[in-house]
């Protein structure tokens, strides 16, 4: 599994499901159908409020 981690957030991040930031498993498939899953985890430091604006 590859975890999505922000860098330089509020927080440091753990590498598991049980992050304080409440991270959303994602899969994606590639061409050939294969799944990868993704850990995505959310910044606590308010960056997609932000980004959201532009």
């Amino acid at each position: 599994m590859l975890h999505v981690v922000p860098l330089g957030d509020a927080v440091e991040h753990e590498a598991d499901d049980d992050c304080v930031c409440g991270p959303t498993l994602k899969p994606v498939a590639g061409a050939d159908g294969f799944v990868v899953w993704i850990m995505i985890h959310h910044s606590l430091d308010g960056r997609e409020t932000s980004e959201d604006d532009h």
